[in-house]
């Protein structure tokens, strides 16, 4: 009864007091990211190097290790394990929990940026990221289409949904996976590399050196300075054809001496199929601070604008959408809480003991919204 006598002496304190804290209570909950998962930060960096077609004995002595070594004296790192494959290095950092993990993963950058020239040149370091819950997938959309190849389903996924996307607040990258992407392919004849005395090498270093762009300078014209770019990007197989790859007796040996070129797609290690027909998928993933409900609703609106840019034959379906457990966690939670709530209130109303009791359940109400406010503020950090 102490507590009731109080009650009832500072009822106007009290409600505002917990009206106060209610409206914080409903501030932080619309201002706190939901995700399935805590944003947590782990202590540990993962880096993944390809390099091409090696065999692991290779790998290991010429990427792994020298890798390993460099990251030793990175301050804060407790432990490192590595893995090797044939054509792959993934080499894992564990550091303190005590440490910042992102100034850690700057070091991390700048060792392997410094390392980066005495790397073979197969090598290419496809991966350097922090551990966090973010490195999976919010959301995932699978293209279809009866009448489209799968290297022109690429090229949809590739030039035309993944850019309108990846700009969108909130995201962090658009993978795209499965169908089948373009290339050239230059099969290289060995009777003829002999019969013009031309090496293999020399092929692979005139086509790397010719296909790139560059820039010879500034070009001074009307009191004016331009940007002068040189192209020598091939578009076309014929383009490739008429690349010099050596000159044997003042005669210049083009690729079309040497090898056939033709139009061609990479090769293709892992088969994606949805709804039972071979498909590309779109894998969305969040910045570690999203919301994940708020990255979806963006995607799902984004799609619907860009839908008249898209092939009409092209379904866009999702397979995987982790919003879904979300919104069903909060509506659970919700329900849970309201239905306390009137339990609440109920039991207030309906056994009071003395003529006090009504008003001290008046007063009490405000706080049972209290802690359904905080309720949801832990079902949207959960």
């Amino acid at each position: 009864m102490r507590l009731a006598r109080v009650v009832s002496n500072q009822s106007r304190a009290i409600v505002v007091m917990v009206a106060l804290l209610c409206a914080a209570g409903l501030y932080a909950a619309w201002q706190l990211p939901i995700a399935v998962f805590p944003q947590t930060d782990f202590p540990r960096i993962v880096i993944i190097v390809d390099n091409g077609e090696a065999p692991a004995s290779q790998t290991l002595v010429s990427v792994t290790r020298p890798i390993e070594e460099a990251m030793n004296g990175v301050p804060g790192i407790a432990r490192i394990k590595s893995k090797t494959a044939r054509g792959s290095s993934e080499i894992n950092l564990y550091f303190d929990w005590s440490g910042d993990i992102r100034t850690e993963l700057q070091l991390v950058q700048a060792r392997l940026s410094q390392l980066s020239s005495t790397l073979p040149p197969t090598a290419r370091i496809r991966n350097v990221e922090r551990l966090t819950f973010a490195i999976f997938p919010v959301v995932g959309y699978g293209l279809i289409s009866d009448k489209r190849d799968q290297a022109s389903l690429r090229d949809v996924a590739d030039y035309v949904i993944r850019p309108r996307l990846a700009r969108l607040p909130g995201i962090a990258t658009v993978g795209v996976a499965g169908g089948k992407a373009r290339e050239f392919h230059v099969r290289i004849d060995p009777a003829r590399l002999v019969a013009h005395n031309v090496s293999a090498q020399q092929v692979v270093d005139a086509v790397r050196n010719s296909n790139i762009i560059e820039s010879p300078g500034l070009i001074e014209e009307n009191h004016q300075l331009e940007l002068a770019l040189v192209s020598g990007q091939a578009k076309k197989p014929e383009e490739l054809n008429n690349i010099v790859v050596a000159t044997v007796n003042n005669a210049p040996v083009t690729l079309a001496d040497v090898a056939t070129v033709g139009a061609g797609v990479e090769p293709q290690y892992t088969m994606v199929t949805a709804a039972g027909h071979p498909a590309v998928l779109i894998n969305i993933n969040r910045q570690p601070d999203a919301n994940t409900v708020a990255v979806v609703d963006e995607v799902k609106a984004e799609l619907a604008a860009m839908r008249g840019q898209i092939p009409d034959d092209v379904r866009i379906a999702p397979y995987y959408d982790q919003s879904l457990l979300v919104r069903e966690s909060i509506t659970s939670v919700r329900d849970s809480i309201a239905i306390g709530v009137l339990l609440s209130v109920l039991i207030l109303y309906v056994f009071p003991r003395n003529s006090g009791t009504p008003f001290v359940a008046i007063q009490v109400i405000p706080v049972t919204e209290l802690l359904l406010f905080m309720a949801m503020w832990l079902a949207r950090r959960s």
